[in-house]
């Protein structure tokens, strides 16, 4: 899909009532063109056993995906884990003992090998852990760390669900194998990550569209984390503490419908905006990888 969109008629938001305007906040929306076939894969989070049903995680998403119309034979669920199950791809052989970095390097030759080398375009939509595999899978390569692809990914959008950019909640009874380790907001991991030169900001991430989500009702990666707060992206969306049903870590990947009391930011506009009729999070992350300009 596109590189950073530019979203036009943005700043007529103020004269719509609550600061949405329609179409953000699902209403009045024409229905996509079918037949929207180029790759889209879903990459799943942490899981303390080291193992994750594919499909059980992303059978919501799949679907709705699908019944939008988009080519099923597209939407590719991404393993890595290696008790993982049901997944279309597997990318890696981890454990919870296995750096978050060496997943992202296996999941960027996985990108290279199928598609920047042929030439084509994917997009990605990650939860949680999954998020920061793909963010550093994009990253390594383009930086030229060693055992990434030394070539930057054609990779058209990234959208992220409830990944602690900035870390985990975490209280005194933590896990304590290195990836959640990794995810601790003081760790090495999260330093680098946040280094000047490795932001959102900096060119090496020029032609992603980034969108990320987060929810106040996530007990697991707080709000500010889960959309980099003070950090860029391209569009940022915040499920406020309202909603019901509530917009728990795992639903953020599941809810595929209803109204949303949400305050969301495009980085062309630069101001946030709240709605009470906002997208389910699955339908945002369907509108973040298939629309052009404005949405």
């Amino acid at each position: 899909m596109s590189t950073r969109r530019t979203v036009a008629a943005l700043a007529a938001l103020t004269t719509v009532a609550l600061g949405a305007p329609a179409h953000a906040a699902g209403q009045d929306v024409p229905a996509p063109l079918a037949g929207a076939s180029n790759p889209v894969y879903f990459v799943h989070g942490y899981d303390g056993d080291g193992a994750r049903n594919c499909e059980d995680a992303w059978g919501d998403a799949i679907k709705h995906f699908s019944e939008k119309g988009w080519n099923k034979g597209s939407l590719k669920t991404v393993g890595y884990y290696e008790g993982d199950t049901a997944c279309d791809t597997d990318v890696a052989s981890a454990t919870n003992g296995t750096r978050i970095k060496d997943i992202a390097a296996k999941f960027a030759h996985q990108i290279y090998d199928q598609h920047t080398s042929k030439g084509e375009s994917i997009d990605v939509v990650a939860h949680s852990m999954g998020g920061l595999v793909t963010r550093v899978a994009l990253l390594g390569s383009a930086q030229g760390w060693e055992g990434f692809p030394k070539a930057k990914l054609k990779v058209g959008d990234v959208v992220t669900l409830g990944t602690p950019h900035q870390g985990v909640k975490c209280g005194t009874d933590c896990p304590t194998d290195a990836q959640w380790r990794s995810m601790h907001p003081d760790s090495e991991f999260m330093k680098v990550l946040h280094a000047p030169e490795n932001r959102l900001s900096e060119s090496w991430a020029d032609g992603t569209d980034w969108s990320f989500a987060s929810s106040d009702q996530d007990g697991t990666v707080s709000g500010d984390s889960a959309i980099d707060e003070g950090h860029h992206a391209d569009h940022k969306f915040r499920y406020l503490a309202g909603n019901s049903p509530a917009v728990t870590h795992s639903g953020i990947r599941t809810i595929t419908s209803g109204d949303h009391d949400l305050r969301y930011w495009h980085a062309s506009d630069g101001q946030s905006h709240d709605t009470a009729q906002g997208w389910a999070p699955v339908e945002t992350a369907f509108h973040a990888v298939h629309d052009d300009g404005d949405w």
